[in-house]
C-alpha cells in the first residue's frame, strides 16, 4: 500500500509537472548533456527507444554487476524516426518518443534503478529523467485522450524474421490462446489489462490472436509477428522475448489508462535501411486500424 501511494504522488506530480512547459509537437526537446531526447506528440502512443544509445561516456564504468545485459539494439533510434515521418507523412499527427542516447554499457533504460546503473550514482539522473519523460508523454496522452498506448522499442537478434510481441505472456503460455482454457488470470497479467477494463467490449484472445490484434494486423501488411493469428505460439527450441522493466511498469495499475506491449523487432525487413520507411509506413496504418477497432480512444486527422 505504501508503494502504491508513492506511485500516485509521483505520478500526480509528474502530471503537473509535464503542464509547466509547452512542447511543440515534431519537435525534439533533451535534458542538458543531451543524454535522452523528447520528441512532443499529438496522438496518444508514446514511443520508448531504450537500448538504441551509443553514447559511451569514458569517465562512467561499465556496467558490470550481476545480470549486467550490454547489448545494443542496433538501429531502433533509426527505426523510431521512420515511424514519426510516417504518421507525419500520411496522417499528419506525431507519435510521442523518447530515446537514450547513452550506451547501454553505461545505463540500461529497461531495468529498476539498482540494475539500470550497477550501483553507479552518477547514472541515476539520465535514468530518472528517461522516465520522467515518460511520464510526461503519457500524462499529456491521458489527459487529452483519456487513455495511451504505451510500445517499448527493442531489436532481437533471433534467427526468425519476425516481430516478438512482449504482453507479458511467458512462451510457454502462449498455447493456452489457442485452447478453450479459462485466460482471465492470464489477462490479468498482461500489459493489456486496463485496455480490457477501459473498453469491456475487447475480448483477451481477440486481442492476442484475432483478426484486429497488432500481430495479425501487421502480419497481413507483410512482418510477421508473434503472437498473432498467424503464428499463435512458438516451435520447440524457438526464443522469445515476453516484454521487460517499462512495459510492465507503465501498463500497471500504477497507470491504470495506460495499455500498450513491448516490440522486439527483426533487423531484415524493419530495422535496416531498405525495410524501415516500409515497415514504418505499415505500422502507422496498423496502428490508426487498431485504435479503431479496439479501444474509444477517438484521433481527429
Amino acid at each position: 500500500m505504501k508503494n502504491l501511494k508513492l506511485s500516485i504522488l509521483l505520478l500526480v506530480f509528474f502530471v503537473t509537472k509535464s503542464f509547466s512547459q509547452t512542447f511543440e509537437t515534431g519537435k525534439s526537446y533533451f535534458d542538458e548533456e543531451k543524454w535522452t531526447e523528447f520528441i512532443a506528440g499529438d496522438i496518444p502512443l508514446v514511443l520508448s527507444v531504450p537500448h538504441g544509445g551509443t553514447n559511451l561516456l569514458p569517465d562512467v564504468p561499465l556496467r558490470s554487476c550481476k545480470g549486467a545485459v550490454t547489448v545494443t539494439d542496433t538501429r531502433t533510434i533509426e527505426l523510431a524516426r521512420e515511424i514519426q515521418k510516417a504518421f507525419k507523412s500520411k496522417y499528419g499527427l506525431s507519435p510521442y518518443i523518447v530515446i537514450c542516447h547513452l550506451s547501454r554499457k553505461n545505463i540500461d533504460q529497461n531495468r529498476e534503478m539498482e540494475t539500470a546503473t550497477c550501483g553507479n550514482m552518477l547514472m541515476e539522473k539520465p535514468w530518472k529523467q528517461f522516465h520522467d519523460y515518460i511520464d510526461t508523454a503519457l500524462a499529456q496522452s491521458v489527459k487529452k485522450y483519456g487513455s495511451a498506448m504505451y510500445i517499448d522499442l527493442h531489436g532481437h537478434g533471433h534467427p526468425n524474421q519476425r516481430l516478438e510481441l512482449g504482453y507479458g505472456i511467458n512462451g510457454n503460455e502462449l498455447p493456452d490462446l489457442s485452447s478453450d482454457k479459462d485466460l482471465s488470470e492470464l489477462a490479468k497479467r498482461s500489459s493489456v489489462n486496463n485496455l480490457l477494463r477501459l473498453n469491456p467490449k475487447t475480448d483477451f484472445k481477440d486481442l492476442m490472436i484475432g483478426k484486429n490484434a497488432f500481430g495479425t494486423l501487421i502480419s497481413k501488411e507483410g512482418t510477421p509477428a508473434i503472437p498473432s493469428k498467424q503464428t499463435p505460439e512458438l516451435e520447440d527450441g524457438e526464443k522469445y522475448f515476453n516484454g521487460g522493466y517499462n512495459t510492465r511498469r507503465y501498463t500497471s495499475e500504477q497507470y491504470p489508462d495506460v495499455f500498450g506491449w513491448q516490440i522486439e523487432s527483426n533487423y531484415k525487413g524493419v530495422r535496416d535501411p531498405a525495410g524501415r520507411p516500409v515497415f514504418a509506413a505499415a505500422f502507422a496504418d496498423v496502428i490508426m486500424k487498431y485504435f479503431k477497432e479496439n479501444t474509444t480512444i477517438k484521433i481527429s486527422q
